[in-house]
């Protein structure tokens, strides 16, 4: 087994409102290791940036990580200062947001918005800072780095604002990176490249990735293992080998049945019924049964823990094993 980066333990973000607190993020426990990609996959709405936000540190008040641990590398990420977070962030630990257009800054060009990155934890002269800059264009199999250095963001297709957005993340080699959505709103060739860019650069580096998306094909591309969250909530996690070939939470097969079928002409695609709950307005007992086609009983009571089938599946489901109903 190759050494665990992050440990996240029974992670509680909540929001404190009129009504009380709500819980965005309600007790999350995942780990990911060295070398390799946890994907998240879920609705709008589960969770899934919300939980990347307490990660990093940067959970928008009056949100606040309520309960639970972040442990990177053993450390608790949740009981550091301001200060040490800033020296992490970025430097062992990184991020990729969704939309590179509104994440980079147009009034300064990628040259100096990464030498910006760089400066925030080295103490080089400006020359080697640019030169390390330069390489990270390069890096990130952008042509004729030297000269897009000089260029703005606004000069850039998307997919190349995409590269620089990378290359700003990675280039203090970081330990750990987030990618949040990092191929949407790119067309399907663009976010092939995007995909196996990386993958190569977690060969090179050994870097542990967590992927988080709604797009189950960009999962089975990339992540070794797969969490599946829900109003907060993680309902199923496996290898994805496991998740694909026998998903056993019924939001895991619906998210399956929803995606297109290369061998299959269909005019319309499966959708599930009904939408994610705000956390606000959660229902009782198992946070899916409005949604569940097999929803019993016991599951408008009493919400399901999330439980182990073996040593690497489980799922937080009163009606698993789902042989029989799938």
């Amino acid at each position: 087994m190759s050494e665990t980066i992050l440990d996240i333990r029974g992670l509680v973000t909540a929001f404190n409102t009129r009504n009380g607190a709500i819980r965005a993020v309600d007790g999350i426990s995942l780990s990911v290791r060295k070398g390799t990609t946890l994907g998240i996959v879920g609705e709008s709405g589960s969770g899934k940036s919300m939980l990347s936000l307490s990660v990093m540190g940067l959970v928008p008040p009056p949100g606040r990580i309520a309960e639970g641990q972040v442990l990177y590398r053993g450390t608790d990420l949740t009981k550091l200062s301001a200060a040490q977070m800033r020296d992490l962030r970025g430097n062992r630990i990184a991020m990729i947001f969704q939309e590179p257009m509104t994440s980079l800054n147009p009034v300064h060009t990628v040259g100096f918005q990464i030498i910006e990155a760089l400066r925030a934890h080295r103490k080089e002269s400006p020359a080697r800072l640019k030169e390390e800059a330069i390489e990270a264009l390069r890096k990130v199999r952008i042509p004729s780095p030297e000269r897009r250095f000089d260029e703005y963001p606004h000069q850039l297709s998307g997919g190349m604002r995409q590269r620089v957005m990378i290359a700003m993340a990675l280039v203090c080699k970081p330990d750990l990176l987030i990618a949040d959505e990092p191929t949407t709103a790119l067309d399907v060739t663009i976010q092939a490249q995007i995909l196996e860019l990386l993958r190569e650069l977690q060969a090179e580096t050994g870097m542990a990735i967590i992927l988080i998306t709604h797009d189950l094909g960009v999962v089975a591309q990339v992540a070794d293992e797969v969490a599946v969250m829900y109003a907060g909530k993680v309902v199923e996690r496996a290898p994805v080998s496991r998740i694909f070939q026998d998903p056993q939470h019924p939001y895991t097969i619906g998210l399956m049945g929803s995606m297109p079928r290369m061998e299959e002409d269909v005019d319309r695609l499966v959708s599930i019924s009904g939408v994610v709950p705000p956390p606000f307005r959660l229902p009782p007992g198992c946070r899916f049964n409005p949604r569940c086609p097999f929803v019993g009983s016991e599951c408008r009571v009493e919400q399901p823990a999330l439980a182990a089938m073996t040593d690497t599946h489980a799922v937080a489901c009163w009606k698993a094993p789902l042989e029989e109903h799938v």
